[in-house]
C-alpha cells in the first residue's frame, strides 16, 4: 500500500541554535526544533477533496519513509505545523504511535494555502505543549466533509449486490443464515439481516475491506446501526491463507435501532479470554470487518462505518 507517494518531503532542515524571533518566548524554545518536513500543499489534497474557494482539512499520514520519530516524544506534544513564514497553521493530532512509526495530522487548508506552489511545515522537538487545535481546524467546514474526510463507509446495504462501498473492489462473505432485506422497525432502506437456528448457532458476515492487507491502526471506532435479540460480535480480522486472527467485542442488542460505537481498544480483553487475538496483533495488516452473531437470535445491522481512516487508506 501507498500511504506515502503524496507525501514526499522537499527537504529536511535540521535547525541548532535558531534565535529568539522563529517563536514567541526567546531562543531556549527552538535551540533545538526541527523543521521535519515541508509539504506541498497540492500533494495533500486528493482530487475528490478540493471544495472550490472553500476551506478545507487535509490528512498528514506519518511513517518511518517521511518522519524520523526518534526525534519526538511519546504523545507527539513536541509537533507543530506552520506556514512558510512560520506563522501557526491550525492543526489536530488524531492519531500517534511512536513505537508502529505512525502518525495521523489533521490541518486546516485555508483559501490562501490553496494558491499554487503553497506549503505548510511540520516541526518537532518543540517544547512539549498541547499546540493541536481541534476547533479551529474543524470550524465552518461541512459536517458532510468532515464525514468524508475521517471515517469511511463500508456498506448501505443499498446496491443490491454483495459489493461494499470501499473504493478497492471488494466483496461481502455471507454465510448461511444472512442476506439484505428490508431495514424495517422504523428505518427506511435496507440492512444485512442475520439469524441463527439450531443447526447453526453461530452466523457470520465479513467484509473485505482491500485486496490486500492494509495498516488500520488510526482508527477510532467502528460506528453502525443495530437492531434485534441475541448477541452480536463485531471484529476485526487477518484472515489470509494458513493465517486468521480475530480480534473482537460483544454487544447485547436491542428490539429497536441503536446506534453502536465500538473502540478498538474494547476488543482486547473481549477477544483474547475467548481464544481471540489482540487489536495489536492485527491493526498492521487487517483484511476484514466482520459481524458474528451467537445463540438464538436475530439481527439486523446497517451503515457501517469506520471512523479515523479515510477511503484512501483502503485504496
Amino acid at each position: 500500500m501507498k500511504l506515502n507517494s503524496a507525501f514526499i518531503a522537499l527537504n529536511i532542515l535540521l535547525w541548532a541554535g535558531c534565535s529568539g524571533d522563529h517563536l514567541a518566548g526567546g531562543s531556549s524554545e527552538t535551540e533545538n526544533a526541527v523543521v521535519a518536513r515541508v509539504f506541498p500543499v497540492d500533494s495533500l489534497l486528493p482530487a475528490w477533496n478540493r471544495p472550490v474557494g472553500l476551506a478545507t482539512v487535509a490528512t498528514v499520514r506519518l511513517d518511518s519513509a517521511n518522519f524520523d520519530f526518534k526525534l519526538s516524544d511519546s504523545l507527539g506534544l513536541d509537533l507543530d505545523v506552520r506556514r512558510a513564514k512560520e506563522s501557526p497553521v491550525p492543526f489536530e493530532l488524531s492519531h500517534w504511535d511512536r513505537k508502529r512509526r505512525q502518525g495521523r495530522l489533521y490541518v486546516r487548508i485555508d483559501s490562501d494555502l490553496r494558491q499554487p506552489g503553497t506549503a505548510i511545515q511540520l516541526w518537532q522537538r518543540l517544547p512539549l505543549a498541547h499546540r493541536s487545535d481541534p476547533a479551529g481546524v474543524w470550524a465552518g467546514i461541512a459536517d458532510s466533509l468532515r464525514l468524508n474526510l475521517t471515517s469511511v463507509l463500508v456498506d448501505d446495504f443499498e446496491s443490491g449486490s454483495n459489493r461494499v462501498r470501499l473504493p478497492d473492489s471488494s466483496t461481502w462473505f455471507l454465510g448461511s443464515g444472512t442476506g439484505t432485506v428490508a431495514a424495517g422497525g422504523g428505518r427506511q432502506g435496507n440492512a444485512l439481516h442475520m439469524v441463527t437456528t439450531g443447526s447453526d448457532p453461530v452466523v457470520l458476515a465479513a467484509a473485505l475491506l482491500a485486496s490486500t492487507p492494509r495498516r488500520l491502526g488510526a482508527i477510532d471506532s467502528i460506528v453502525f446501526w443495530a437492531r434485534g435479540s441475541g448477541r452480536l460480535r463485531v471484529a476485526m480480522e487477518h484472515a489470509l491463507a494458513g493465517s486468521q486472527l480475530v480480534a473482537w467485542t460483544a454487544r447485547d442488542l436491542d428490539t429497536a435501532w441503536r446506534r453502536v460505537s465500538v473502540r478498538p481498544a474494547s476488543f482486547d480483553s473481549a477477544a483474547v479470554s475467548s481464544g481471540g487475538a489482540r487489536w495489536a496483533d492485527i491493526l498492521d495488516s487487517a483484511t476484514h470487518l466482520s459481524f458474528w452473531l451467537e445463540g438464538q437470535g436475530e439481527a439486523w445491522v446497517d451503515d457501517p462505518r469506520l471512523f479515523g481512516i479515510d477511503r484512501d487508506d483502503l485504496r
